[in-house]
């Protein structure tokens, strides 16, 4: 075998390896039960370590979190912002990045609210 083959097949497997072992890395999807409560459908996202996460996408979906009503990324600060709809005061969220594992939040609008935005920690992905 010529050294370009040994080259190549060394890349080949190398590529397999990667392969698999994104292939079995697991992903979970984080749901926090409790609504949050809040004065805004807005807020910022955090990583672990309380740094802010951009181009993360939120999306405003359906009870249980069936269908996507709406979408946004963050922005540089990790925050994002839906308006308010009319007669709607639970917001069923979804954050989803590559390096995260997706979260998920019910948001309750409420005037009354201690916080005016949410801040969301998510976990890291796998």
């Amino acid at each position: 075998m010529s050294r370009s083959s040994k080259h190549r097949a060394t890349a080949i497997a190398l590529t397999w390896v990667c392969f698999a072992a994104s292939a079995m890395a697991i992903r979970e999807i984080v749901t926090i039960e409790e609504p949050q409560p809040a004065q805004r459908v807005e807020g910022v996202v955090l990583d672990p370590s309380g740094a802010p996460i951009a181009h993360m996408t939120v999306t405003d979906r359906t009870k249980e979190w069936v269908a996507v009503l709406r979408s946004t990324t963050t922005d540089d600060a990790g925050h994002f912002h839906f308006s308010h709809q009319r007669g709607k005061s639970v917001y069923y969220l979804r954050f989803d990045h590559a390096m995260f594992n997706p979260l998920q939040l019910k948001l309750k609008v409420d005037k009354n609210a201690p916080q005016q935005t949410i801040t969301v920690k998510v976990p890291i992905g796998g």
